[in-house]
């Protein structure tokens, strides 16, 4: 299961619109070719795409005709080789008694939607890493596992969010619950929203901040994280014998291969790293020692952040080796995803670690968004609506602090990074699911691996500095071959070759943004001389000198270009309503 949509109606007397219901059917996929399921009764509607995935099916109805519908994959820990939907019909008979035992276990990434006695539930993994998207008014609830679905649903009425855009615009997505449109939520970290009738319920059935510091050696803990990242990797592979994997030149893709050739897996791996690069150049290094199956596919110019979920998906469907080596399961890829931040602490610093167990919140917001350059310009917006917004990112992140206690209050900034900032980065390979086809293996995100972690003492963990101790750990073959590091962490033991690019070297990053600035400034000239300018929040006449000024290279604005690119965006699809 993949991709679900649905209304719920709150009242009795109410009738689900139709248009509605059409609608829903048509956006769940933009492939109009796709098959759907639909579940319906006389307050609900629900519609599937299944993309067959995975092995078992992602719906259960039982025999009182109430359903259950998932997409991803719960991975219940009572078994080495989950069963799907095994997991699925234990999460369903649990939440028929409130009982979240089921949920407590769960090691992998999924959401699910519950109907039940007129009561709609809704919820998310231990990380809210699968999102649930939901909208509802007095008498109606609509949910989907895409934004998309709900931004183009013609019954909802959109209205921009100043103070969620402007913490995409800053810090690149969102917090908490918000979503760019006023009205429109998503599901935060093992939480759990219920809605019968005018009732809404909500709460969270697992808290990371409940983890207690260990008391154990170093040693032992490597041990441990050691085991049960294993254990994450052999729970996802089941009896696969050949799988797919990205492969770059840093760690985390490497650590997940060596995992898998330790467990005797054929790997296809892929390099998507601009040409003699470390990326490209230590993926391919390792791939040698490794045995595995390697290819490249050198990033443009210019390409910055491509859709890797696209990219993958057509270098998989053109590759030359799928024939004489099969996967078993040719739409779920292994990714590194979540290996830097969770493991590696990559936005942490010692600075950060001390301010924060004197207490000192805002100094430790302040150290984070001057490391992390995280800045919104007062040029960029009209005058007004700067000084409205102005404290909104200080005052945004203090909220989601105030709500964890963790006994080391270091460990609460840790974890506001993966519930806000990790949890949002793969968005976007869910949103376009529906196109590109594929699932993500994720064992960073392992329930386990994130709870050993957490009980790591955090000093011990800051700059890659217990990862590269794991390392040691793991297969030989992944200490065999040196590795890209961050600026300022570990350093990698083994001497790095000579004459390659360094993607975080300023020579390389100047020679990026020339190759992005000319996308970026026909854009910026479009948004400009559109009729339909967001003139109500953002300074045309500075953006226009901001445009005019890059493009001559006597500075680089390319931040205000880019910030007032994602305010007009939301402002065109709300069609100028907005919310202050």
């Amino acid at each position: 299961m993949s991709i679900f949509a649905g209304i719920y109606c709150r009242q009795e007397n109410k009738i689900i619109p139709k248009q509605v219901c059409e609608e829903l059917n048509k956006l769940v996929s933009r492939k109009a070719d796709t098959d759907r399921i639909v579940f319906k009764n006389d307050r609900n509607y629900l519609v599937k795409v299944d993309l067959g995935i995975f092995d078992e099916i992602g719906h259960f109805t039982d025999l009182n005709g109430e359903f259950s519908v998932l997409a991803g994959e719960p991975l219940l820990s009572d078994s080495n080789y989950p069963n799907r939907k095994d997991d699925l019909i234990k999460i369903h008979q649990g939440l028929e008694s409130s009982n979240y035992e089921p949920l407590e276990t769960a090691q992998g990434v999924f959401c699910l939607v519950n109907i039940e006695n007129n009561q709609l539930t809704l919820l998310t993994d231990k990380l809210g890493i699968r999102p649930i998207y939901y909208w509802f008014n007095d008498d109606f609830v609509i949910f989907a596992t895409a934004l998309r679905i709900l931004e183009n649903l013609s019954f909802i009425p959109k209205k921009m969010s100043v103070r969620a855009v402007t913490e995409v615009a800053t810090l690149g997505y969102p917090l908490g619950n918000r979503t760019p449109y006023e009205d429109i939520f998503v599901l935060k970290s093992a939480e759990i929203v219920k809605f019968k009738n005018k009732e809404i319920k909500g709460c969270k059935y697992w808290n990371w901040d409940k983890i207690k510091i260990s008391e154990e050696s170093e040693e032992v803990l490597l041990k441990q994280l050691q085991q049960h990242f294993t254990q994450a990797v052999n729970r996802r592979l089941k009896r696969d014998k050949t799988t797919i994997a990205y492969l770059s030149g840093g760690l985390d893709s490497r650590c997940i291969v060596g995992a898998l050739v330790g467990l005797n897996a054929r790997v296809h791996t892929f390099n998507f790293a601009r040409p003699n690069t470390q990326d490209q150049i230590l993926g391919r290094e390792f791939a040698k020692i490794a045995g595995v199956i390697h290819t490249e596919i050198p990033k443009e110019p210019g390409d910055i952040v491509p859709d890797y979920s696209a990219k993958m998906a057509e270098a998989w469907k053109k590759s030359e080796n799928k024939k004489d080596f099969p996967a078993e399961h040719p739409n779920l890829i292994w990714s590194g995803e979540g290996g830097s931040v969770a493991l590696g602490h990559v936005h942490l610093s010692p600075v950060m670690i001390d301010l924060m167990r004197l207490g000192k919140l805002d100094e430790t917001i302040d150290e984070y968004t001057q490391r992390e350059h995280i800045y919104l310009s007062p040029k960029l917006l009209q005058k007004k609506v700067f000084t409205e917004v102005s404290a909104i990112l200080r005052e945004s992140v203090s909220a989601e602090l105030a709500e964890l206690d963790h006994q080391d209050a270091a460990r609460n900034f840790y974890i506001f990074l993966l519930q806000n900032d990790q949890r949002r980065k793969l968005y976007g390979h869910f949103e376009n699911i529906d196109l590109h086809g594929l699932e993500f293996q994720l064992p960073f995100f392992d329930s386990q691996v994130l709870g050993t972690i957490i009980s790591i003492p955090i000093k011990m963990c800051l700059r890659h500095k217990i990862y590269v101790k794991w390392l040691y750990h793991l297969p030989e073959i992944v200490t065999s071959v040196s590795w890209q590091v961050y600026p300022g962490h570990e350093p990698c033991p083994l001497p790095i070759p000579d004459g390659l690019s360094y993607q975080w070297d300023d020579k390389y990053q100047n020679n990026e943004q020339k190759s992005k600035n000319g996308y970026l400034i026909r854009q910026g000239k479009e948004m400009l001389n559109s009729n339909d300018f967001p003139s109500d929040i953002l300074s045309r006449k500075n953006i226009r000198l901001a445009v005019l000024i890059h493009q001559t290279g006597w500075r680089d604005y390319s931040y205000i270009i880019e910030n007032a690119i994602t305010f007009y965006r939301y402002w065109k699809i709300c069609k100028g309503n907005y919310c202050l």
